[in-house]
């Protein structure tokens, strides 16, 4: 198994939603529970204002999210996001290319605690982050 690839048997199906959002894993951590994920901001992810629309940000740290809780899941779970809250701290536009480095914070039986920040390439401080909670179901549970 390489490094970023999770034998999860309940995610076979294309991410269509993905494919046009333009994420790419870039690393899993299943020992440190994080993922670092990248993205490139596209024309079609610009809000009528000439920014990147949040609902674009938040659905990147969704999924950025999901993958550092998918590094603590065995081959037969599910997950589901119960709740996701994102500060947006600056704006962003098309061409900026983004990293987003998540990790667990809290892996229980059910529930998965995790929190992202959003970087800008060349930039220290975040643009964005969020905290996510997701629910586990498992074949043990």
């Amino acid at each position: 198994m390489s490094q970023n690839r999770i034998p999860l048997k309940n995610y076979q199906l294309p991410d269509k939603y993905g494919q046009w959002l333009g994420y790419k894993v870039e690393k899993v951590d299943r020992k440190k529970g994080r993922a670092v994920v990248g993205i490139t901001l596209r024309d079609d992810h610009l809000s009528p204002a000439g920014r990147i629309h949040g609902g674009v940000i938040s659905g990147f740290l969704d999924f950025a999210c999901g993958a550092a809780v998918f590094s603590t899941m065995d081959p037969h779970d599910f997950c589901s996001t119960v709740e996701i809250k994102v500060n947006y701290m600056k704006p962003l536009f098309s061409g900026d290319k983004l990293t987003s480095k998540s990790e667990v914070i809290h892996r229980g039986n059910h529930l998965c605690i995790v929190c992202a920040f959003l970087y800008r390439k060349n930039e220290k401080k975040p643009v964005a982050m969020a905290t996510a909670t997701f629910n586990i179901v498992s074949k043990k549970s």
